[in-house]
């Protein structure tokens, strides 16, 4: 009987990866959208306990993804000056932690993969509208962690605001330039 359950879930894996070589760009869109609200909500909530759950959820898109290696190309862009503008802000003392903030990291990870998928009609937007969609969405989604105790802010309210208002604003359009398919 082993053996007979075995061949049964290897037809069921079989079945689900020529399922998944089926996916239309809407629903990896909404797959992508619904993974990057996941780990947004658990890294800000759970930090870096939510390191695993964040991980497997990016090997999951890079297992429906027919586009790794470019997937993976712009994510490395992105990441690296994701990360290294935060540590910049950190430096600054814009930014405080609580602990090494790993699950941020992963955060930007996501947040990458997210701008060739769920972010992606921002391609087709001016670069003025991205970068005003930036500069609100992205500071929003600073000041909202700071609400949940993910990161402290220790400037001035106004002051934290008008800085990660101005970088979104100009980092943003670059990050949408930066993923566009080759």
């Amino acid at each position: 009987m082993p053996l007979d359950h075995n061949i049964e879930l290897s037809y069921s894996v079989k079945m689900l990866l020529a399922r998944i070589g089926k996916l239309t760009t809407t629903q990896l869109n909404l797959i992508n959208l619904l993974m990057f609200q996941a780990v947004w909500w658990l890294s800000i909530l759970y930090q870096n306990s939510a390191i695993a759950i964040s991980s497997g959820l990016l090997l999951l898109h890079f297992a429906l993804s027919s586009h790794r290696q470019s997937d993976l190309l712009s994510m490395v862009k992105v990441v690296a000056c994701g990360v290294i503008i935060d540590s910049l802000l950190t430096y600054m003392q814009l930014f405080e932690f609580q602990q090494m903030p790993y699950w941020l990291g992963l955060l930007w990870c996501h947040f990458a993969i997210s701008l060739r998928y769920s972010l992606a009609f921002t391609q087709r937007l001016p670069f003025y509208i991205n970068a005003i969609l930036g500069g609100v969405f992205g500071c929003i989604s600073y000041l909202a962690g700071a609400r949940f105790d993910a990161v402290v802010l220790p400037q001035e309210y106004l002051a934290s605001v008008m800085i990660l208002f101005s970088v979104w604003l100009v980092i943003f359009p670059i990050f949408v330039i930066v993923s566009r398919q080759r």
